[in-house]
């Protein structure tokens, strides 16, 4: 952020005392007992005080020692009775029947419809995180919660207790004496990261996604790791890294099953979550290496490549090759067997897979003319992502608010694409369909990626409007290479800060730094 932006704390440093309210809602409390005057003021109910605050919560997350479980997260047939209160069930049921389907978006889950159900049923910090999530979910189909950083309003004491119950009795399960299995420490991150996505907290939720991935990292060697919970936060590694966090990867230990091989070599899917799976392994590795790559090709000057980095991409290009062979061989399976049941499915990883291969393929060099090459992958990209939002559009054609999915599957290739694709007819399509896409995804927000990407393709043609559309070819000097949005935004308002890197004197010349201000 330039300086000219940047806030800085000019008194006393911050004050981390503030009454359980005021911490969840992330607004100044004045500290007042035995309730505060911000809860009172505002009709809310104040919970008090405690030293167990969100940061805390994560603190003793990653210091907890987690044991082993005994194997995976298992169905459970005992009869047992409903627990909670009149609303809390309200809520829980309505997690169960909808908020699941939600959250598991395009693909078959037994973790998000039958596992985490009854695990509610049975944990009382599991059930109240449910719970809220569950409320909070409504409240978005009722279209009556923000697209961006909402926050917990007035109309929100349920939620805010749910959340308030779940932190405490969490903390009160880790501080029993009693050693707390892995599994159950990362499903109470997820759902705090559900929570936190979809009030538009993008900095808290990926602060709750570093957790887990700290305890994945103890955990690597636990084959007994529940798969689905493995690869959730395996995906979120790919989301940090657009929102300009470190990429954390994970080696796989966990999840060896995501394929089968032939004796000829070959690779074999016969279920669409191990392609998923082996998809989301490839793409990690693959962004892994396109960042290091950058570091030496976006230097001033440029540094060589090392060798090992050439062979590491045409290994990748081979793997790309053979995931995209069995996929297809997937493909002609019946959709029973395959697993393809929801036809969204393939035609979001055929978008991730072609974004993927083309980045890996031109990463080496800052020569934006060789994406030029790639114009059939661009192509792919953008007709699959078309032909999934008009499914999406008809899942729900008198439905006037937006699905939420957790995982980001097709809002970053769509907006990769606009950025890199120098076609004005094609990527104006990327653009429509990002905008027309009727859903949220993860931490993106809709609103200001679109307002960046239109700014974006503003900036490189600005030298040929003159043109007819179809003509408006940037050229190389004018081209944009990056748009990097500040991440850690404290303010809520619909304006964020966005740098805008080129090299108007070519890719031997300097870089130049363009910031602005994005309204949308």
């Amino acid at each position: 952020m330039s300086p000219s932006t940047r806030r800085t704390r000019t008194s006393k440093p911050k004050s981390r005392k503030g009454c359980i309210t005021c911490k969840i809602r992330h607004v100044k409390c004045d500290e007042a007992k035995p309730e505060c005057d911000q809860c009172t003021r505002t009709g809310r109910k104040c919970d008090g005080y405690t030293n167990a605050s969100q940061m805390q919560l994560r603190q003793a997350i990653i210091q907890s020692p987690p044991r082993r479980p005994n194997g995976h997260l298992g169905a459970d047939r005992r009869i047992v009775l409903v627990p909670g209160t009149r609303e809390e069930r309200q809520y829980v049921q309505f997690f169960c029947v909808r908020t699941t389907r939600a959250l598991s978006g395009f693909f078959p889950s037994g973790f998000w419809a039958r596992d985490l159900p009854q695990l509610s049923y049975r944990n009382a910090a599991v059930r109240h995180a449910v719970a809220a999530v569950g409320a909070l979910h409504l409240r978005q189909l009722q279209g009556r919660l923000g697209s961006q950083g909402g926050g917990l309003g007035g109309d929100d004491a349920f939620t805010l207790q749910q959340y308030n119950k779940s932190i405490q009795t969490f903390l009160q399960q880790m501080g029993s004496g009693n050693e707390m299995e892995a599994d159950l420490m990362l499903i109470q991150c997820l759902l705090f990261v559900c929570l936190e996505m979809l009030q538009g907290n993008s900095k808290q939720a990926m602060n709750h996604v570093e957790g887990g991935l700290r305890i994945l990292s103890r955990q690597v060697q636990n084959s007994s790791l529940d798969r689905s919970l493995y690869q959730f936060f395996c995906r979120q590694v790919n989301q940090l890294s657009y929102f300009g966090r470190p990429l954390t990867p994970l080696i796989d230990t966990v999840s060896k099953d995501f394929a089968n091989v032939t004796s000829s070599g070959r690779l074999v899917f016969d279920h669409i979550d191990q392609a998923r799976d082996c998809l989301t392994n490839i793409t990690t590795r693959s962004l892994c290496l396109i960042r290091s790559v950058q570091r030496h090709v976006c230097a001033t000057p440029q540094h060589p490549l090392h060798p090992q980095q050439l062979q590491q991409q045409l290994a990748l290009l081979r793997e790309c090759h053979a995931w995209l062979q069995a996929f297809e061989a997937l493909g002609k399976k019946p959709a029973a067997t395959s697993g393809m049941l929801d036809p969204r499915a393939p035609l979001s990883m055929t978008c991730q897979y072609y974004t993927a291969i083309t980045w890996l393929s031109t990463c080496t060099s800052l020569d934006e003319m060789n994406l030029d090459r790639f114009h059939e992958n661009f192509e792919a990209v953008v007709s699959a992502g078309e032909r999934l939002i008009e499914l999406c559009a008809a899942d729900q054609p008198n439905s006037s608010t937006e699905h939420f999915f957790l995982d980001a599957d097709v809002m970053p290739v769509l907006y990769w694409t606009v950025q890199r694709c120098r076609d004005p007819l094609l990527r104006r399509r990327a653009l429509r369909a990002l905008s027309t896409y009727p859903a949220r995804e993860g931490m993106w927000d809709k609103g200001l990626h679109i307002a960046v990407a239109r700014r974006f393709v503003a900036l490189e043609e600005a030298a040929v409007t003159h043109l007819p559309v179809a003509q408006r070819f940037p050229m190389p000097q004018h081209r944009v290479y990056d748009a990097m949005i500040a991440s850690e935004r404290e303010s809520r308002g619909k304006c964020s800060p966005v740098l805008f890197r080129s090299k108007p004197h070519g890719v031997d010349g300097p870089w130049e730094n363009r910031w602005e201000i994005v309204c949308w």
